[in-house]
């Protein structure tokens, strides 16, 4: 009778250490397949603000279009205005992981990348984002030394945007002589060479810091693409703007930390490089078309504000110290042992053919 008892309570702790188990391989069969289900989270450092104009029709669009590449498996949080980390350390974060993705200025890191730094020699004839987009992109794919340049993170893509204009608060610029004296934030190495050929006093300066810079009179005005002006709200305070088109315009890089990028799936991968290269390129290339009617838009409204167009003897004068700037461009990337003057050959070549595509 015990030996039968025995049996009875040894048979019915096996089936609980059974049911047990089985629910175990349950719970974490469920916990795993939960795991996976959950969406991968890239963080975007952006240094525009939320209600910019490249923020709305760019930056958020390209999200979107990853989001739904992914089929909802990676889940874009964007961080603007510096939010997540500034603009100039942005490359660095993104190396080290703090951000994920980020959108950085190739102008916020002077002599750190040589030869892409130098699509924005003066004199480029570069006019529009589109042509700007194409050319760098373009010029990325040819140059290996460009390629080794952002060996650090994985590029996603590239845009550029023209044209520049100066933004002054009291003083216009109409000519070369009126740049003599005045103290100007540039938005790279190669305008602030160009211009203290004129006798102006460059700086570099957080687009952020801009405004409040303008307004205490510390800086007298400011080099940038109109997309920053209005970005930055350099449009509601600055009185005059001319258009420049032998200063060269500012680039840009959508970078993302190459360990971030080998942790996601094949599909995931997929998904990323699926509006990487040219269509991510064209998604902010339009916004730059954008960014430049929005903002001219509000100048024109504004019946104490002024859009200066050079005169064609001024644009002339322009042209020709942007020649003498290149001179110097030159001899320096050479030094470097960079092939630079191939290079340039190469970018007016470019620019001519998308001008007449036109």
């Amino acid at each position: 009778m015990k030996t039968n008892f025995r049996k009875a309570a040894t048979r019915l702790k096996m089936k609980c250490y059974l049911i047990g188990v089985l629910c175990l391989i349950t719970f974490f069969g469920v916990s795993t397949a939960a795991a996976q289900d959950k969406p991968v989270e890239l963080k975007l450092a952006i240094p525009e603000g939320v209600k910019a104009v490249r923020t709305v029709y760019g930056h958020q669009k390209w999200s979107d279009a990853l989001e739904k590449a992914s089929n909802g498996m990676i889940k874009v949080s964007l961080f603007p205005s510096g939010s997540l980390v500034s603009p100039k350390q942005a490359y660095d974060a993104t190396i080290n992981g703090l951000a994920d993705v980020s959108c950085i200025s190739i102008g916020h890191y002077p002599g750190r990348f040589p030869l892409t730094e130098s699509l924005s020699f003066p004199g480029s004839g570069i006019s529009n984002p589109k042509m700007a987009t194409n050319i760098i992109m373009t010029m990325y794919a040819k140059y290996p030394q460009m390629q080794k340049e952002f060996r650090q993170i994985k590029p996603l893509f590239f845009f550029g945007f023209a044209p520049i204009s100066i933004a002054m608060v009291k003083k216009p610029v109409r000519s070369w002589e009126d740049l003599k004296g005045i103290r100007l934030r540039v938005n790279h190495k190669g305008s602030a060479d160009y211009l203290k050929m004129a006798g102006a006093s460059p700086g570099f300066i957080a687009p952020a810091e801009i405004f409040l810079n303008l307004q205490k009179g510390i800086i007298d005005g400011s080099v940038m693409g109109w997309a920053g002006h209005h970005a930055y709200g350099i449009t509601k305070l600055a009185q005059y703007f001319t258009e420049v088109p032998s200063v060269p315009g500012p680039f840009f890089a959508y970078i993302m930390n190459k360990r971030k990028f080998e942790s996601l799936s094949e599909e995931q991968k997929a998904a990323v490089l699926s509006v990487s290269g040219d269509v991510g390129a064209q998604i902010l290339a339009r916004t730059g078309v954008k960014e430049i009617e929005v903002a001219t838009k509000s100048i024109r409204e504004d019946t104490s504000k002024q859009i200066i167009q050079l005169t064609a003897q001024e644009e002339n004068l322009w042209a020709q110290k942007a020649m003498a700037a290149q001179k110097k461009l030159i001899e320096k990337m050479k030094k470097r042992g960079l092939p630079i003057r191939q290079f340039i050959q190469d970018v007016k070549e470019l620019v001519k053919a998308e001008k007449d595509k036109d």
